[in-house]
């Protein structure tokens, strides 16, 4: 499947994902609001019941307008023109609360016209709990000529959600499948690009054997030939080019095999002294037949006093010269790589630097992943599997170290191994 198709999909689930929440969020809210008109209701049929009480109690002329007003959402007031006692007035309340099942808790106080204040105030707990009362809502004065009673609901919030249970319960099933399909759809991905990244790999390590492959068979074919028994030169210079074939070989092959192991962490380091003088000057040597072939300078700078420490010397070894591989093969005409050696009382580091095409910082960050390769456009002329800094830091890391990378387009790069001084 394209690149391209791949994204629209995306688009399209994402843009139907965030309609399925707008459109679950926009029914929780209906429900919410049918939720408070029906308490808002339930309450003024419950308060009107409570004035019809007293009156009852009272003997007095109900009032035919609505004696029930509505000052805030949560706070209501009932004309009743008596005064009543604040224990019959709780009873009242609490038993018509109940009837039409509003279960939460209420506050009321009584205004009395005489001192022109409320009082009285009273905290009933609807839940059954009997926790010691503290007012909750500083009932306002209103602008009333009779005795009334207000009511106030501190927790209506907390009560109308409470009624949302199966809306809050299907919110969050819907989330939690969304949460799943885009797992899947990361997963996938993730898989796409790990195809990838192994068909480039392929495609890498072909092209990697190929050409031993093909300097070893067109060698033999040579020495097939009978007559090159009576030119021991020539027989000696095919064979010395097979064996050089065979160990590039050898050595792509053994790259493979210890990123196999790195990545199982089944690595075994066999730690023994190490100088690093010594260490260094041999990973050079191993270059020099390439030095010359691409008109190379390589300079060392190392301190005379000898720079120990322990470690695994062939691990450690590899992991330079990956360094100084890369900076030959990304090098523009006639490389020039410096190797420069420091150590202190703390740690140990290794910088080598080279005037190569340099790295995008976009790239850096992902350089140290196993089978990532920068981009170089249409051009494929830099041979490798993408395993070498992948592999050094496996082993930098394996010694207790880090490695890191500091280069700028066009003006080179700069790789630094940093070990602790044990």
């Amino acid at each position: 499947m394209k690149n391209a198709t791949i994204r629209l999909i995306l688009i399209l689930a994402l843009l139907l994902a965030a309609g399925i929440i707008a459109t679950q969020v926009y029914w929780v809210k209906k429900a919410y609001d049918l939720e408070e008109k029906e308490f808002s209701l339930n309450v003024n049929t419950s308060l009107r019941n409570v004035a019809l009480k007293i009156w009852e109690l009272k003997k007095i002329q109900p009032l035919v307008y609505n004696v029930v007003d509505q000052v805030e959402p949560d706070y209501f007031i009932v004309q009743i023109n008596d005064h009543v006692d604040a224990d019959v007035l709780g009873h009242f309340l609490s038993m018509e609360f109940e009837r039409r099942n509003v279960i939460t808790d209420f506050e009321y106080g009584m205004y009395d016209c005489m001192s022109d204040s409320l009082m009285n105030y009273h905290y009933i707990h609807m839940s059954g709990s009997n926790e010691p009362f503290t007012p909750v809502m500083n009932f306002p004065s209103l602008a009333r000529e009779n005795y009334y009673f207000g009511v106030f609901f501190p927790h209506r919030k907390n009560y109308i959600a409470s009624q949302l249970s199966i809306w809050i319960l299907s919110s969050l099933v819907l989330l939690c499948v969304l949460i799943f399909l885009g797992y899947v759809v990361f997963v996938i991905l993730k898989q796409k690009r790990l195809s990838e990244v192994q068909k480039d790999f392929v495609n890498n390590m072909t092209h990697e054997f190929k050409t031993p492959l093909a300097t070893i068979q067109l060698s033999a074919e040579v020495l097939k030939n009978p007559d090159i028994v009576q030119k021991p030169q020539r027989l000696l210079n095919y064979a010395t080019i097979i064996d050089n074939a065979a160990s590039q070989l050898a050595l792509q092959v053994e790259r493979v095999l210890q990123m196999a192991h790195a990545e199982k962490g089944e690595i075994q380091l066999r730690h023994q002294p190490i100088v690093w003088q010594e260490l260094i000057n041999e990973a050079v040597k191993g270059f020099e037949h390439m030095l010359l072939k691409k008109n190379a300078a390589l300079h060392l700078h190392l301190p005379e006093a000898a720079v120990e420490s322990t470690g695994d010397k062939l691990h450690l070894k590899n992991a330079v010269s990956n360094l100084i591989d890369n900076a030959l093969k990304y090098a523009a005409d006639n490389p020039i790589i410096d190797i420069h050696l420091k150590a202190n009382n703390k740690q140990i580091r290794i910088d080598v630097t080279d005037n190569g095409i340099g790295i995008d910082k976009d790239h850096q960050r992902m350089l140290f992943r196993r089978f990532y390769r920068v981009p170089t456009g249409n051009i494929h002329d830099v041979k490798g599997f993408g395993l070498g800094l992948n592999y050094v830091k496996i082993i930098v890391k394996a010694h207790g170290g880090s490695v890191v990378c500091n280069s700028k387009p066009g003006k080179g790069s700069t790789f630094s191994l940093i070990f602790p001084k044990k």
